[in-house]
């Protein structure tokens, strides 16, 4: 609120309108990110944790703090991969990113969000992998929507504009 109090004076009213949509879009796919890291993503993680055993001889003991840990860098994680289309489609409001970017690169972000659901998953099972990549290939497809086809100044070059 207050660094709104701070910046709105300095907008034209299309501006403010513009940016009470980034913010009500930003918080909506921040919170769909953490409900989805909440209640899919989180109890697999927690039951793959709870269920995985090296040996009989060694039992499971989960703390609180390491629960917790797990816990907050999930739904944070998440929470904050959610905001992908917003910064694509804010991005894409300059012209610097375009759809034929990730029609380009659409092969290296496969492999690059399976490296990152790797790392956002503090387990090693691919199914719980999955549940974290399917989300993110989600949202990096709408984020090619969420950017225009071309840039505007190709579109004034092509018609001599």
């Amino acid at each position: 609120y207050l660094l709104w109090g701070f910046i709105a004076p300095g907008l034209y009213e299309n501006e403010k309108r513009g940016m009470r949509t980034a913010f009500l879009a930003g918080n909506l796919m921040f919170f769909l990110g953490v409900a989805t890291g909440y209640f899919l993503v989180f109890p697999l993680t927690l039951r793959f944790l709870a269920d995985y055993q090296l040996s009989a001889l060694i039992p499971n003991q989960i703390s609180l703090d390491s629960y917790m840990d797990n816990f907050l860098m999930l739904i944070l994680v998440m929470g904050i991969v959610f905001e992908l289309p917003l910064v694509t489609w804010m991005i894409g409001k300059t012209g610097l990113l375009t759809r034929d970017f990730f029609n380009l690169y659409r092969r290296h972000a496969i492999v690059a969000l399976l490296v990152a659901a790797a790392v956002i998953t503090p387990s090693g099972d691919p199914f719980t992998l999955m549940v974290v990549f399917l989300p993110l290939y989600v949202l990096w497809e709408l984020s090619a929507f969420a950017v225009p086809a071309k840039a505007k100044r190709e579109v004034a070059a092509e018609t001599g504009i």
